[in-house]
């Protein structure tokens, strides 16, 4: 089956069931692999709608709303998840970097990666942050 046949399948299963939080998702991480954040994230809102609970998602959302160039949204839905669940480290991650990147706060991002570390050494993407903290030490005045 090509990947047209799999959008369009998504798309009748969703449909068919707009509670479907399956086909919903499944069509939100087609649209950020291709890219294509507008879309992308009308899929992820839908999902988050049904379960507002999923990091991985809105964190997924944030990606998208700073690629579209929407970094206020991209910046509070990483600081939601934050909020919402204080372990899930690629919001961490993610929002450092859209401080350093999008908004030049190399202070603020350095110390959301540190807080990462601080409060889960052991994270999957601790490393990550210890790489990126390395990495921009010199760029702190």
């Amino acid at each position: 089956m090509d990947g047209k046949n799999t959008v369009e399948q998504l798309k009748e299963r969703l449909n068919k069931d707009v509670g479907d939080i399956e086909s919903a998702l499944s069509l939100g991480n087609l649209c950020y692999d291709n890219g294509d954040a507008p879309q992308a994230i009308l899929y992820y809102r839908h999902v988050l709608d049904l379960d507002p609970a999923l990091s991985g998602v809105r964190t997924d959302m944030g990606a998208m709303y700073w690629r579209n160039g929407d970094i206020s949204l991209a910046e509070q839905a990483f600081r939601e998840v934050i909020a919402r669940d204080p372990d899930f480290g690629h919001a961490y991650v993610n929002l450092g970097q859209l401080l350093h990147k999008a908004k030049g706060n190399i202070t603020e991002a350095r110390s959301v990666w540190q807080q990462l570390i601080t409060i889960s050494p052991d994270h999957e993407v601790a490393g990550k942050a210890r790489e990126l903290l390395w990495e921009t030490a010199t760029l702190v005045n």
